[in-house]
């Protein structure tokens, strides 16, 4: 696993599960409760105070405008997932943010955060 200190630079060349540990770890440093990989779902991550939620997918390369379409369809269907899952976990956070975090879009997907790696990193550790 990539620590948060590492330059950010070698994302580049990181795998899916790399870049999903990196978000996670990431989000636990800010104290929120993170589940990876469970239930279909990248990562989820709940703020302690249950005000926001995070359901992340992961892409570790550019998306064309074919590959984006699944990638927003797949985390549209995870949202269900990630519901199951907080209700199990007895998790009830305000507000569920979608976010597709990939090297590269096609175009702005209504209703979903788009961030670079890098960029999504430097949001959390703000």
């Amino acid at each position: 696993m990539l620590s948060l200190g590492a330059n950010l630079s070698s994302v580049m060349v990181m795998s899916g599960s790399a870049l999903e540990d990196m978000i996670g770890e990431a989000f636990k440093k800010k104290g929120y409760i993170v589940f990876l990989r469970r239930n279909h779902c990248d990562v989820l991550a709940v703020k302690s105070d249950m005000s926001l939620a995070y359901l992340v997918e992961c892409k570790d390369y550019a998306l064309s405008r074919k590959q984006q379409v699944l990638a927003v369809r797949e985390l549209n269907r995870n949202y269900t997932h990630a519901l199951e899952l907080l209700i199990h976990k007895r998790l009830c956070p305000e507000r569920i943010l979608k976010v597709l975090v990939a090297k590269g879009f096609a175009y702005q997907a209504k209703g979903i955060l788009q961030y670079t790696t890098e960029t999504f990193i430097r949001h959390i550790s703000s």
